[in-house]
């Protein structure tokens, strides 16, 4: 940064103007050292722009490509965590059979409790299924890109494989989702290619992102490091998470594996059809109910905002009326944070 002084005109030697002009100069290095320091101590959080490194990007979107240019995938998938302590904090496999444009089976299961969670498309009925002492299922019909998929299950395969990831507006998880998504986000800190190494014999390329996911406060908002070791194939085969955080959640470490991948051709829906375990009754819902029904669901655009009540997280009540009162305008802002 330059900081600039203007000449000075031309005035008599004097201890007055000698003095004027070191306080000047001195003023100027304070300036200047003032505005290089703040940054220098942002940048440990939150740099200008995040480090980007060409071969690491070149990498990832080889594994986005290899994702969307599959016409069937399977594998198995394993999630297991550690807390900071290093003791387990628990594991998930899941088996999965995906298939476009919306078939698939995907079977979770969680260590020692002996509960499994079934998703299942043939393409026009979805099913979800939970198997324990208390067995449930629902069915609703789908459509190629039903809003559900989203959030029925976190797999990172699953997410790849249909291109989910764009439908996040936030880095609110953890690992990878879509390189293009990824880089644009304002938790990104930087990405870079490691170099090369195995898993279970297979030569990978191992890619580090580094970001945070929170963005609010500095205490809230750790940094994460996820490792992605992506084989020949272009698939992943590992993904190691680890955070700055102490907490006993925010400071697990994250250990994905995936094995016996293979692609397939575009499946049939025969091939996707799914019963229920014997003696489970399904129960059929329609998810779009809470949009499309309801006293105020189909109102036009331009009618007028009905009166309600509302508690806030204070235990204050607030009237819409009772805004409209005292504000010519007020506007109503719905979202959700899980």
């Amino acid at each position: 940064m330059k900081i600039p002084i203007d000449p000075m005109p031309e005035r008599p030697p004097g201890k007055f103007y000698r003095r004027l002009r070191l306080l000047m100069v001195a003023a100027a290095g304070l300036a200047l050292t003032g505005s290089l320091a703040r940054p220098a101590a942002q940048t440990e959080r939150r740099p200008a722009a995040p480090q980007v490194d060409p071969k690491a990007v070149a990498v990832l979107q080889a594994m986005d490509d290899a994702f969307a240019q599959a016409e069937g995938f399977v594998a198995t998938y394993r999630s297991e965590s550690f807390r900071p302590d290093g003791q387990p904090a628990g594991a998930e496999t899941t088996k999965l059979r995906l298939g476009r444009p919306n078939l698939y089976y995907v079977e979770s299961s969680s260590g020692g409790n002996n509960i499994r969670r079934i998703l299942a498309s043939d393409g026009a009925t979805r099913f979800s299924v939970t198997t324990s002492k208390a067995a449930s299922c629902t069915t609703w019909k789908v459509a190629p890109l039903n809003e559900s998929r989203e959030v029925d299950t976190f797999n990172p395969l699953y997410w790849s494989f249909y291109n989910l990831g764009e439908w996040q507006i936030r880095s609110a998880l953890l690992g990878h989702w879509v390189t293009k998504w990824r880089l644009n986000d304002p938790g990104l800190r930087g990405v870079r290619y490691v170099g090369r190494d195995s898993v279970a014999g297979i030569p990978v390329d191992v890619v580090e992102w580094t970001y945070t996911i929170g963005y609010n406060r500095p205490e809230d908002d750790p940094l994460y490091t996820s490792l992605l070791s992506i084989g020949p194939d272009h698939f992943v085969r590992r993904i190691e998470t680890t955070s700055t955080s102490r907490k006993d959640y925010e400071g697990r470490k994250i250990v994905e594996t995936v094995s016996d991948i293979r692609t397939t051709p575009r499946g049939a829906e025969e091939d996707f059809a799914y019963r229920p375990p014997e003696g489970v009754e399904c129960r059929t819902v329609n998810p779009e109910d809470a949009y499309t029904t309801g006293k105020y669901a189909d109102l036009p655009i331009g009618s007028k905002a009905p009166d309600f009540t509302l508690k806030t997280a204070r235990g204050e009540t607030l009237r819409l009326s009772a805004f409209l009162k005292r504000h010519k305008v007020v506007l109503m802002n719905y979202w959700g944070y899980g």
